[in-house]
């Protein structure tokens, strides 16, 4: 749940806080008065690209912050990437400035914008126009499809791409093994000559790491060499030096500590400084030796390094990603040089993963006919609340031939992947009598609003809470009076499983909102000021009231604003 928004400097919002509440929230305002700069904001604490033209006029910058109750979920993503989340909560902070700088905090801890737009679902999801036009793609219809099977849709869904995963890593070794005589030769000798090439670079684990700090230390030898051997000097070798001094120290306190009790105490601490300080020197000598190298050392780790570059371009970034590719090209080489049987043996593999994955892709394909009647047999009873009663969606399972296809279906070749074999197709029927025909070529834009918004209805469930805040940006447009307040009372309903924020312009739907919020703009001093409140009740009534009958509120207005507010109370 998102339990407080923070706003300063995008665009006439200069600034401002709003505290929102478990439940139901409305968001309501004149036209232009700033509620999609609300959305705007939310928008960029869900992860979503900023634009600098955002920043308010004279600020250098603009900051947008989010108060979260943290989803269990996310507490070992966020340890995981090193962000601190005590006290089940968790504050999203975004910072714009007009020269494109860009930064993340996660509970004030420097953060990536990627990092943000990966745990951003948990937290907070927008629905508008764009999502309304998303869905006239049929990969994010059968998305839509899986979501609705819920666990045993996950659980279905992994066992096919993981099964497809495994036909595809053999199907690949074989289609290698049986490439043609040239290609296949040709492949060879490319396999043989990088084999070759890294054998005989002989590289080894980390040896990169250790040339590059032995480089660094030649190259600053003579530095090293003075600030050593003075060091190595005033320590052990010098008139005066310390371990001499020290020694001298402790002879003094020998002499006195029958009669001084901190002089004998002090004795052992003096042999054991004594003792490390000459250690220490003996070793700054021994380092010292060693660092009377031959003068060609140096050209021969440049060398060595350049070569070891060369590798790097070709097969990875580090030795040790080197040699992994060398594995990787042993096993390829191996494969291909082996006999007829290792093909053999690789064609029955092959078929046997094929075989695992026709039975998870037809598994899931039974589970998808299921639950395509179940969505359609929901989505039917929302549209009927949003003034689709006569029309009609069927959810269709569809099969791309595809000729030559390893995998039959019904005896015929099929398109398939990591997701199975169907196409999945919303189709559409606005009115009786007309054909069902794909949504994308039937629907019109309203039409696809409310069955985007029946969709979204359909799916939420309404016993287990959704830990993310779900923001519906006007998607009561097209809506009349009587089906506004009928998906009033549907997300109403709807949010009591978790937080719901409805930005509407109308009243039917506002008067069931559980917290009502209001943006409202004024000019002060040549300069525009958007500010966004909470209402409480007689605010509450007057908005209600101006959303009913315009700029000037009559006294039938908040009349008629108080029976609806009453009406939606008891309906809630």
């Amino acid at each position: 749940m998102l339990r407080s928004l923070q706003v300063r400097n995008l665009a006439v919002l200069a600034g401002g806080e709003v505290e929102l509440g478990p439940g139901f929230n409305v968001l309501t305002g004149e036209t232009g008065a700033g509620k999609s700069l609300v959305v705007d904001s939310l928008a960029l604490l869900a992860g979503a690209r900023a634009a600098s033209e955002l920043v308010r006029e004279g600020a250098e910058s603009l900051s947008v912050a989010g108060i979260f109750d943290l989803p269990a979920a996310l507490a070992a993503r966020l340890a995981e990437a090193g962000i601190e989340a005590e006290g089940g909560e968790l504050v999203v902070r975004r910072e714009i400035g007009r020269e494109g700088r860009n930064r993340v905090f996660l509970n004030d801890q420097p953060a990536t914008l990627r990092l943000l737009q990966e745990i951003a679902p948990a937290l907070l999801r927008i629905h508008g126009q764009r999502e309304e036009l998303g869905l006239l793609s049929t990969d994010l219809q059968r998305q839509w499809l899986d979501r609705s099977g819920g666990p045993e849709g996950a659980v279905l869904l992994d066992r096919t791409a993981a099964a497809y995963r495994e036909w595809r890593a053999l199907a690949d070794r074989l289609e290698r093994r049986r490439g043609d005589g040239r290609l296949r030769a040709e492949r060879l000798d490319l396999l043989r000559f990088q084999v070759r090439e890294i054998d005989e670079a002989r590289p080894e684990a980390g040896e990169e790491d250790l040339l590059r700090r032995e480089r660094d230390s030649l190259r600053h030898r003579e530095a090293i060499l003075h600030a050593m051997g003075g060091a190595h000097a005033r320590l052990f070798e010098e008139e005066g030096s310390a371990s001499e001094r020290l020694a001298e120290a402790r002879h003094a306190l020998a002499d006195v500590a029958a009669w001084e009790a901190v002089a004998e105490s002090a004795l052992p601490e003096l042999a054991e400084l004594v003792a490390r300080v000459e250690e220490l020197g003996r070793a700054l000598g021994e380092r010292l030796g060693e660092l009377e190298v031959d003068p060609g050392r140096l050209d021969g780790i440049e060398e060595r390094l350049a070569r070891l570059e060369r590798l790097f371009r070709k097969y990875g970034t580090s030795c040790a990603e080197v040699l992994a590719r060398r594995a990787e090209l042993g096993r390829e080489l191996t494969e291909l040089e082996g006999d007829e049987s290792g093909v053999e043996a690789l064609e029955a593999g092959a078929a046997a993963a094929l075989e695992s994955y026709r039975r998870a892709a037809t598994e899931l394909s039974v589970a998808r006919a299921a639950w395509g009647a179940e969505l359609a047999r929901r989505l039917g009873r929302e549209l009927g609340d949003l003034a689709l009663g006569k029309a009609r969606l069927e959810v269709a399972l569809e099969r791309a031939a595809r000729p030559g296809s390893p995998l039959a279906v019904g005896g015929e070749p099929v398109e398939f992947g990591p997701n199975g074999f169907d196409q999945v197709v919303f189709r559409f029927q606005p009115n009786p009598g007309e054909p069902l025909l794909p949504l994308a070529r039937v629907a019109s834009g309203g039409e696809l609003a409310r069955v985007s918004l029946a969709l979204q209805l359909a799916t939420r469930g309404e016993e287990t809470g959704d830990p993310a805040t779900l923001v519906f940006d006007e998607a009561d447009a097209g809506l009349g009076g009587a089906q506004g307040a009928a998906l009033g009372r549907k997300l109403r309903r709807l949010a009591r499983a978790g937080q719901i924020l409805a930005v509407t312009h109308l009243p039917q739907v506002a008067s069931h909102g559980d917290l009502h919020h209001r943006v409202s703009k004024r000019v002060r001093q040549g300069r525009t000021f958007a500010e966004v409140v909470t209402l409480d009740a007689s605010a509450r009534l007057a908005e209600i009231a101006r959303m009913l009958s315009g700029d000037r509120v009559t006294p039938v207005a908040l009349e008629h604003a108080g029976e609806m507010l009453a009406k939606a109370g008891g309906a809630g």
